[in-house]
């Protein structure tokens, strides 16, 4: 596991009190205002201040044409399809879409490719379909701004085709009767943060006249808010009404469907949060897509028959079972994959293929290997003709810029800055994956690492309920409007208990004589690299839970280090011996890399005392960088310790000293001599 950055801001005290006394709001929550750029009156009346009104919709470049082209077509009874996407965003939408039109009397059918058959977008067969079904008009929702060829080809057919997206453009736009995106050059509107389904419900504005959105949100408010809320798209303007709207909807729905849901997840009842909908909603709509046709998630969010709708939700349910398995199964394949070849660990990208990878889960595990290597990663599903992908990416590195340019060995792609997905001919993966590892490699010689975006410190006396409680003016949460994340810094490890089978460890901390627990998902008592007495900076999320009718705190750790570290640096000699052992030699010529005698000693020493030590080389590092050994050298000393088989490493992690080892001479070590060749000015061994 990488060392992540910790990107922790420090508002002035000062502008902190003035924004308080201006404003009535708790200093805490001046605090986090403050920290995000939202320091003013006026940024705080326009994050506080509830809008209900949207923009006009007709703001958006080509609505005029795409409005006249379907009212065209209801008025003339031509068969209209909407076709969606198999992810929450894009089966919302057409849901949306969708039951739109059916109210307005149109002659209408959805349509959605099958992830695993058909990949993502519009394609040839599924435009032949259409075309069997004597549809007259396409309309897309959440994608079709790639779809060029096939645009051209239902075309050729006679059909047209109305496109709504909010997916990047290349560098020209497709063919059809309208293109609704407001990412489109030529477009002005400023709403490029929109989700897929919420340039389909500008759509639905604009055909109803509705040039406020506020009869609109009456109806679709819901469907637009989980959509939204899915696409992770920032919680700020016009998403924010939506989501607001949609939630405050969504609590007394008379949607059948999403009533069955939530009475199914155990949500009746309580209070729905955008944190509740994104971990018991949105993972259910998206497994039906992730594992097969999508049809019952739009049919639930359709139907008027509740019997039916519970039905769909149990089988949604055992789909999200099974989804979770096939995920874990991958994400297991991966771990081998990485202790069988650490090399590749070493690059700057994590681009991994496997034949059989259910296309349904390799991009949620993309996510979750970037959070275990701090690395943008790419994972691809084989067959034998095709490679398909998912990639995910952090701030710092736009993924959607590295695949555009090494876009001439795919046969389609689209995507985000942190998230795209890509299709290759199996020919072209490998010189696909050289080609994305140099262009990291000309333009991040040093590759961002994995960022925290923290807040502001927080005192450990000002953990209270009532503190606390009044952050909750922030909400709802979303990007661009992220639960507060807060750093505590010299805090003393008191106890470390496992908890939900071991899964998971509760802490108890101390600091200024203030105690408190923590939760540490993911994280199993020995796995966990500190002990009793230990102190450390925790970087943590802090809300409020209610237990057996009492509020209390609920802290939950995002990442933790030993006081003191110079973190920075230490990313910096990690990422230069990555370059070294690349065989780039300028950013390796800019660190120390070489350890002595006595840094070798000294984690041998370390190793050999703690038998099997079950943690990373980085937190290695933190263990004893007080003798003043850096992140590099003891990195590279692990590595001599393995090459002259003193040490070996685990396949799951973790480091154990062999027994009876051999008397080696350290200067027959490959690696070690060419540290040493590497900068003569750092070789001071004698």
């Amino acid at each position: 596991m990488g060392i992540k950055q910790w990107n922790v801001s420090r508002p002035r005290e000062d502008e902190v009190a003035a924004l308080a006394a201006q404003t009535g709001l708790s200093t805490l929550l001046a605090r986090v205002l403050c920290a995000r750029g939202q320091g003013s009156r006026e940024r705080v009346d326009a994050l506080f201040v509830e809008e209900t009104t949207l923009s006009d919709p007709y703001r958006i470049k080509d609505m005029d044409k795409a409005v006249a082209r379907i009212r065209q077509a209801v008025e003339n009874s031509e068969r209209i399809a909407v076709f969606g996407d198999y992810d929450c965003d894009g089966i919302t939408a057409t849901a949306l879409m969708t039951g739109y039109l059916q109210a307005v009397g149109a002659n209408v059918i959805y349509s959605v490719p099958v992830r695993d058959l058909d990949g993502y977008g519009l394609n040839m067969a599924a435009v032949d379909f259409l075309h069997s079904q004597k549809v007259d008009l396409i309309l897309t929702v959440d994608n079709g701004i790639s779809s060029h060829k096939e645009i051209e080809y239902a075309a050729g057919l006679g059909m047209d085709t109305v496109v709504t997206d909010h997916h990047t453009p290349q560098a020209t736009l497709p063919d059809a009767a309208a293109v609704i995106n407001p990412h489109r050059a030529d477009c002005q509107s400023g709403l490029t943060e929109l989700s897929g389904v919420g340039v389909a419900f500008k759509l639905v504005c604009a055909l109803e006249d509705d040039l406020t959105g506020d009869e609109m949100l009456e109806y679709y408010a819901d469907l637009a808010m989980i959509g939204s809320v899915a696409d992770v798209v920032p919680l700020l303007g016009e998403n924010r009404v939506i989501v607001r709207r949609g939630l405050a909807q969504l609590a007394q729905s008379d949607r059948v469907g999403l009533s069955a849901l939530i009475e199914r997840v155990g949500l009746s009842g309580k209070a729905l949060t955008t944190e509740a909908i994104a971990f018991n909603i949105i993972p259910r709509l998206n497994a039906v897509g992730r594992m097969g046709p999508v049809d019952d998630a739009i049919e639930l969010l359709l139907t008027d028959d509740y019997p039916y709708a519970w039905d769909i939700s149990e089988r949604m349910e055992d789909l999200n079972e099974q989804r979770k398995s096939i995920e874990q199964a991958v994400f297991r394949e991966i771990e081998d994959k990485l202790a069988a070849n650490p090399s590749l660990l070493q690059e700057r990208l994590l681009i991994l293929a496997g034949k059989g990878w259910h296309h349904g889960v390799v991009g949620i595990v993309s996510s979750r290997v970037m959070e275990k290597t701090g690395k943008p990663c790419i994972l691809f599903s084989l067959d034998e003709t095709e490679a398909r992908g998912s990639a995910r990416s952090f701030c710092g590195f736009s993924m959607i810029e590295a695949v555009t340019a090494c876009s001439a060995h795919l046969s389609r792609y689209g995507g985000h800055t942190l998230a795209a997905g890509m299709s290759v001919p199996i020919e072209h993966y490998q010189a696909f994956a050289d080609q994305m590892q140099a262009y990291a490699r000309t333009h991040h010689p040093f590759m961002p690492a994995l960022p925290i975006e923290v807040d502001c410190p927080l005192k450990p006396s000002e953990l209270s309920v009532e503190n606390i409680r009044t952050l909750a003016a922030m909400e709802p949460y979303g990007a661009g409007n992220k639960a507060p994340c807060f750093l505590i810094e010299r805090l003393t490890v008191d106890r470390i208990t496992p908890i939900s089978e071991g899964k998971h460890i509760r802490i108890s901390l101390i600091g200024e004589s203030t105690s408190f627990s923590a939760l540490y998902f993911r994280r199993r008592a020995g796995d966990f690299p500190y002990q009793r007495g230990d102190m450390v900076d925790l970087v943590a999320s802090v809300t409020l839970s209610n237990y057996a009718g009492k509020t209390q705190l609920s802290v939950i750790v995002c990442d933790m280090r030993p006081s003191g570290v110079d973190q920075t640096t230490a990313i910096r000699e990690g990422q230069a011996y990555a370059c070294f052992l690349r065989g780039e030699q300028g950013p390796a010529e800019e660190v120390d890399l070489l350890p002595t005698r006595e840094d070798i000693a000294l984690v041998y020493r370390t190793l050999r005392g703690a038998g099997c030590y079950r943690h990373s080389a980085a937190e290695l590092y933190y263990h004893l960088r007080e003798s003043g050994i850096g992140h590099a050298k003891v990195l590279a000393a692990v590595d001599i310790l393995i090459e002259m088989k003193l040490v070996e490493a685990g396949e799951k992690g973790g480091l154990t000293c062999l027994p009876n080892p051999p008397k080696v001479d350290l200067e027959e070590s490959e690696l070690l001599n060419r540290l040493k060749a590497l900068n003569p000015i750092h070789n001071e061994h004698p």
